[in-house]
Order: structure tokens, then sequence, then C-alpha cells
């Protein structure tokens, strides 16, 4: 991944967390009498949201290890 490929998703995955995070909130204290919206649902998202970053840091450092190792590699050259 090029770096500014990298941090343009970092940053639209940090502002969409935020919007996200409100709206839960919103709805939490809020209370609507046909809200399904448990702690256990809370939860739950938050470990969706957090195990995708997680895999787009991985896909960072999976790329720059992939470049680090083709650094690396022996090549026969006939003189």
């Amino acid at each position: 991944m090029s770096n500014d490929f990298y941090i343009a998703f970092i940053t639209g995955w940090f502002i969409l967390f935020i919007f996200w995070s409100t709206i839960i909130i919103f709805v939490y204290f809020r209370k609507p009498p046909n809200s399904k919206l448990t702690k256990k649902n809370t939860v739950f998202s938050y470990i969706i949201f957090l195990i995708i970053l997680l895999v787009i840091i991985f896909l960072n450092y999976a790329d720059s290890f992939f470049l680090f190792l083709n650094q690396f590699k022996f090549t026969t050259s006939s003189s």
C-alpha cells in the first residue's frame, strides 16, 4: 500500500468511528422504546470496528514486510 492511501484509509476509518460512536451514544442515552440496542450489540459493533482496523494495520505491515523480503532475494549473475 502506498503511504498516502494508507493514511487516507486510516483517516476515513477514524471519521467513520467517530460518527458511529456518536450514533451509538445518542441511541443508548435516548433509549427509544423499540430500540434493540443492548450492551452486547454495542460491544459487538466496537469489536468489529477494532478487528477491521487491525486488518488494515496488518495489511500495511504485511506490504512493507514483503517489500523488505524482496531486498534480500539472491540472484545469480554470470560474470
